[in-house]
């Protein structure tokens, strides 16, 4: 599997999220939004699933979860 314009920086965003999270980080936000973008297959964002506040407190950007494929990818590229 090539790295097709995935950064390291990237993929360090995307193990962050490995396993599923809300994501509160502005610069993991991006990357992981340009990584949805370059290859759609290897990320799945989604509306928060964690966060239970009113909306007056700091609220995450979208959940994400690496698909199978991407935990793969990050797993090669980790090694």
């Amino acid at each position: 599997m090539s790295n097709l314009n995935i950064s390291s920086q990237q993929i360090k965003s995307m193990a962050a999220v490995a396993n599923g999270a809300d994501v509160y980080n502005y610069g993991i936000a991006l990357d992981l939004r340009e990584v949805k973008s370059a290859r759609p297959e290897l990320i799945k964002i989604t509306k928060p699933q964690a966060y239970s506040g009113d909306g007056t407190d700091e609220m995450p950007y979208f959940g994400a979860i690496l698909t199978d494929l991407g935990r793969d990818f990050v797993a090669e590229k980790s090694a």
